[in-house]
């Protein structure tokens, strides 16, 4: 988790203020097995990150998302 976490405030403070949301969407496709897997919720996920817990909804769309898509092997 602590990866996960790492992500995500990369892509939080690294993003353009207009691209945030869209990478923390991301960070959620890429790992959800692992998300799901830890049973802590998102806004726990969130706060250990130091991202707003208003990017919730981005990254549960993420998570909802990552069913149905696949993430390329470069990008993993």
């Amino acid at each position: 988790m602590e990866q996960i976490f790492r992500d995500l405030h990369e892509a939080y403070i690294n993003s353009a203020s207009g691209q945030k949301g869209c990478m923390i969407c991301l960070v959620g496709i890429k790992n959800r097995e692992k998300i799901v897997d830890s049973n802590m919720s998102l806004r726990q996920i969130l706060e250990m990150s130091e991202v707003p817990i208003h990017y919730r909804k981005e990254f549960a769309v993420g998570l909802n998302l990552s069913k149905y898509v696949d993430v390329k092997e470069e990008f993993k």
